[in-house]
């Protein structure tokens, strides 16, 4: 008993934000000494947006994760929210227009799959992985698998890392992200949604019993992942200047590993943003101290694959609150 009770304390200690705040400064003196230019304020801003692009997809896939969830659809979405800026652009349609579309097709889609996997117990990573399957092939369809249309200039410089928003010397995409994350912290914490979302993961049964859960908070957890991919597609747009469905794939890992290093549990119930922006901010930090030692993509996803398998080893499948209750 009291060596099950010191590996629970230790998983929790590690899962808490001290370790993730640790890891990002040791990383990041890493890469300082041995990375050149890895702390030069050009290459701060150059992942600081980089962070954010991930962060957004990552917001989503962590309400997936609390409801006991997981989203494969992201990178569907990230994909088309990037094509679909780009043509409808192209097109010559107002940017408030492209933007309103845009989310409302990422809800959608997010909410059919919320609702799928609730309404008739389907497992999460089928439905996802065919809802993300049939956006691929439509979009595909619709560009003939080639890059398509261009970025407006206002999110062109949105999102370059050399902008500065007001008297921060930091991108408004930047900015904007944490704006978000802390508005999500804030519903969380301080709102009846976040406790029926949190109810929700602990406990399914319990939570309809309570009468705070059920099939509306997992359709919505779902369809706020779906409208948050679909928002970081389109912001990635005036990053590559085009649109091209292949620019979500890197999230279907990244989206996941960010979750689960910054401590969250993948059993859902237990977890939060604040966890989740120091797991983008330790996961982008590696990625370009390995792209810094001139590693290739295969290496990089093996070394940060068997990163994450020794995370979810220590607290990231940790014994579910529901079994403790």
């Amino acid at each position: 008993m009291r060596a099950r009770n010191l590996t629970a304390g230790l998983r929790g200690h590690l899962a808490s934000g001290p370790a993730q705040i640790l890891t990002i400064l040791v990383v990041f003196l890493i890469g300082r000494s041995t990375v050149v230019g890895y702390s030069d304020w050009t290459s701060i801003q150059a992942m600081a947006v980089l962070a954010a692009f991930l962060g957004i997809a990552a917001m989503g896939q962590t309400l997936v994760v609390l409801v006991g969830g997981i989203d494969l659809s992201v990178p569907a979405l990230i994909g088309a929210g990037n094509v679909m800026t780009a043509k409808l652009t192209g097109q010559g349609m107002s940017s408030p227009v492209v933007i309103l579309l845009v989310l409302a097709a990422g809800f959608a889609v997010g909410a059919l799959s919320g609702f799928v996997t609730d309404r008739w117990n389907v497992p999460a990573l089928v439905v996802t992985l065919a809802t993300g399957s049939v956006v691929g092939g439509v979009v595909l369809l619709w560009t003939d698998a080639t890059l398509t249309g261009s970025a407006p200039e206002w999110l062109t410089r949105f999102t370059s890392s050399s902008a500065s928003t007001g008297p921060l010397p930091l991108a408004p995409v930047v900015v904007a992200w944490l704006v978000l994350a802390a508005g999500a912290e804030f519903v969380l914490r301080r709102t009846a949604a976040g406790r029926k979302l949190y109810a929700q993961g602990v406990n399914p049964r319990a939570a309809r019993l309570m009468l705070v859960g059920g099939r509306s908070v997992t359709t919505l957890a779902f369809a706020c992942s779906g409208l948050l991919a679909a928002l970081a597609g389109l912001l990635l747009t005036g990053f590559t200047g085009a649109g091209l469905f292949d620019v979500g794939s890197p999230y279907l890992f990244s989206a996941v590993a960010a979750v689960v290093m910054g401590g969250n549990s993948l059993l859902g119930g237990r977890g939060n943003m604040l966890r989740c922006v120091l797991g983008v901010l330790v996961l982008t930090e590696l990625t370009t101290l390995l792209v810094g030692f001139s590693l290739s993509t295969a290496a990089q996803q093996a070394v940060l694959g068997a990163l994450i398998v020794i995370v979810v080893a220590t607290y990231g499948r940790e014994q579910p609150l529901g079994s403790q209750i």
